[in-house]
């Protein structure tokens, strides 16, 4: 299991998400935000989603 911990910011009308040792992505509501951060750790790691654990901070 990988451990990643992905931190969203507002900044007007999305949402920037860093994955520290990833990369940044953006998501349009913060419905999405967990989403996009899941799709970007697998995208760019290679990892099975099912192997990924994911901690969302909203700030």
């Amino acid at each position: 299991m990988a451990d990643y911990t992905a931190t969203a910011i507002c900044e007007g009308d999305h949402w920037v998400i860093d994955v520290p040792g990833v990369g940044t992505t953006q998501a349009d509501s913060v419905d999405d935000i967990e989403e996009m951060a899941l799709d970007l750790v697998i995208a760019m790691t290679h990892t099975a989603p099912e192997e990924v654990h994911l901690r969302v901070r909203i700030v």
